[in-house]
């Protein structure tokens, strides 16, 4: 059985990847040094990118906020 062809579409998040395979829809963290995990939503890989952005001492772009002290 032969594969579709893999299509990359853009996401409304930064970092985030939105891949068509075989008429399936995965959500990935789009970075350097970033294993590609999936995400069953685009929100969830949208976090995912924030918190590594914040484990490498930047400021989330996303859906999380850094607390003020």
């Amino acid at each position: 059985m032969a594969q579709k062809g893999i299509k990359s579409i853009k996401s409304n998040y930064k970092y985030v990847e939105i891949v068509e395979v075989s008429d399936k829809i995965y959500y990935r963290v789009n970075m350097s040094g970033v294993s590609k995990d999936s995400f069953k939503s685009e929100r969830e890989a949208a976090i995912a990118a924030d918190k590594i952005l914040i484990s490498r001492g930047k400021q989330p772009v996303n859906i999380l906020v850094r607390k003020s002290v």
